[in-house]
């Protein structure tokens, strides 16, 4: 695995880029260009999900688990992954309700906490 200060180098030069994507596609939404303006998105997303991972990977490197990592929840703001998992098995909040992003982060905690049960017993 990368070290740490190749993870951090990369997440900036990955939101350096975001920026430059962002402009562009102010301009090209400026411009009407509708073509542009799908492919300036696209790519402003993909990036946005490499920082994200590479964002989690640092996490877990430095000693935070997934389980313990915040993310947003509609309503409710800023969550901790388990007790996202404990709405969820509360019937409080549905899985469609999260964001994409979420989503995925919840999914990776019910495997680690699934884990962590399996080492405990």
């Amino acid at each position: 695995m990368r070290s740490e200060k190749d993870i951090r180098l990369r997440i900036d030069l990955l939101e350096g880029q975001s920026g430059t994507i962002a402009k562009m596609l102010a301009k090209a939404m400026q411009e009407h260009n509708g073509e542009a303006s799908k492919e300036y998105s696209a790519k402003l997303a993909q990036s946005k999900g490499k920082v994200e991972e590479l964002l989690w990977v640092l996490q877990v490197k430095t000693g935070q688990g997934v389980l313990d990592t915040n993310a947003l929840v509609p309503g409710k703001g800023e969550v901790a992954v388990r007790d996202i998992l404990e709405m969820l098995k509360d019937g409080k909040i549905k899985m469609d309700d999260l964001p994409l992003d979420v989503q995925a982060l919840v999914r990776k905690g019910a495997l680690e906490a699934k884990n962590a049960l399996r080492h405990t017993t």
